[in-house]
């Protein structure tokens, strides 16, 4: 389906990332085959729209602005699955001394809603907005799960490489044996699939017949899980996925 004209500038704004905060006309041009006119009316068009802010001091560089920042904290404070998870949340990290993530499965890959850290716990590559892939990593594995056949099947297809490299599945009946057996025990273990030195236990939260369910997880050092009881880490959560859940119904019936 061809983007609209809107949708097309809007494309601009999947040029940044953690690694390239900042763009420019040449960015834009190169990477969305634009001629260097359209490139500066999309600019133009973003800054006017408070989404995009030209950096003082530069001859043309670019970062996010503040409406983005705006729109966060809109989400962050509105966003009632988020508001109904986070008393929850804060529960589970004073129970298990865990730091504990809410996660969303967006088209490409998860992104974190929420995290509630235990202390001053160092967790590299989560966080709010953080996007991770969709081949490592039990948030990833448990939503995927929970998907109808065929979009776990584009999903191997889309990413099936990532998924070889990574010794998970070799083949398309492969990954839906897995992913069948994920959905029916509830629950995925990770052991260092994204970070080395980082393990994690998601549950789902299903909250739509017709979305994928959201991602509940525990996380800490690989060897802090060592001398746990994993079971009781998993009945935990999914004790608590069931309460936001039922809360979350109550609300919207409302």
């Amino acid at each position: 389906m061809a983007l609209s004209s809107f949708g097309k500038i809007l494309t601009v704004l999947d040029l940044f990332s953690v690694s390239r905060s900042v763009i420019n006309v040449d960015i834009i041009s190169v990477e969305l085959g634009l001629s260097k006119p359209t490139s500066y009316r999309y600019l133009k068009e973003l800054v006017s729209a408070e989404l995009l802010q030209r950096l003082s001091g530069t001859s043309g560089d670019y970062t996010l602005g503040s409406k983005i920042a705006i729109l966060d904290y809109i989400s962050r404070t509105t966003d009632p699955l988020v508001q109904i998870s986070i008393p929850f949340m804060k529960d589970i990290v004073e129970r298990t001394e865990f730091s504990c993530l809410l996660t969303h499965l967006n088209h490409d890959s998860c992104i974190d809603l929420h995290d509630e850290i235990f202390k001053n716990t160092v967790l590299l590559s989560y966080g709010r907005g953080c996007p991770r892939s969709v081949h490592v990593g039990s948030s990833a594995k448990i939503m995927l799960s929970h998907l109808p056949k065929q979009q776990i099947l584009n999903y191997y297809h889309r990413f099936s490489s990532e998924f070889s490299q990574v010794g998970f599945a070799s083949d398309e009946t492969d990954f839906f044996m897995k992913m069948k057996k994920i959905k029916k025990q509830g629950y995925y273990f990770s052991n260092g699939e994204l970070d080395p030195n980082i393990s994690g236990v998601s549950v789902p939260i299903k909250f739509s017949m017709k979305e994928p369910p959201l991602a509940l997880t525990l996380l800490a050092s690989k060897n802090r899980f060592e001398f746990v009881n994993l079971q009781k880490l998993i009945a935990i959560l999914q004790e608590n996925a069931h309460l936001i859940e039922k809360k979350f119904l109550t609300l919207t019936n409302h």
